[in-house]
């Protein structure tokens, strides 16, 4: 965890170039490309806003509030064999199916599928129709 943590944080340090020139900028600053107290200023918000930032976007990503689906253009439905975009649902709150054979569904089929779900207590974005 702690390397990821790490790495984080190295990640938003390297927007401290762009916020420092932002901020020389907006202040006015003689040199556009700031001064050493903005470059200092940039990298210590860079690293409270990571140490903040990495466990609301770990809640985010793995709480299962966010729902992933797969998408394709034009297919041949799993279920049915009709040829139209094509959508699969990958994670939602209780259900994934990221480590199983993916199966992509045509409308008819996937609302008969998130109609099954709902059914089940899963928690599916939007309304049946």
């Amino acid at each position: 965890m702690l390397k990821k943590l790490l790495l984080y944080a190295f990640r938003w340090q390297l927007s401290s170039p762009i916020l420092a020139v932002v901020m020389a900028i907006v202040k006015g600053t003689p040199n556009w490309f700031g001064t050493a107290e903005e470059w200092k200023a940039a990298a210590i918000a860079n690293l409270v806003g990571s140490l903040i930032f990495f466990w609301v976007d770990r809640f985010i990503f793995t709480s299962g509030a966010v729902e992933v689906w797969n998408f394709k253009d034009n297919g041949v439905c799993d279920q049915c064999g009709k040829e139209e975009s094509l959508w699969r649902l990958v994670k939602a709150s209780n259900y994934d199916k990221s480590g199983s054979e993916p199966k992509f569904l045509c409308m008819g089929c996937s609302k008969k599928k998130t109609d099954e779900l709902r059914a089940k207590g899963i928690k599916i974005r939007g309304k049946s129709k």
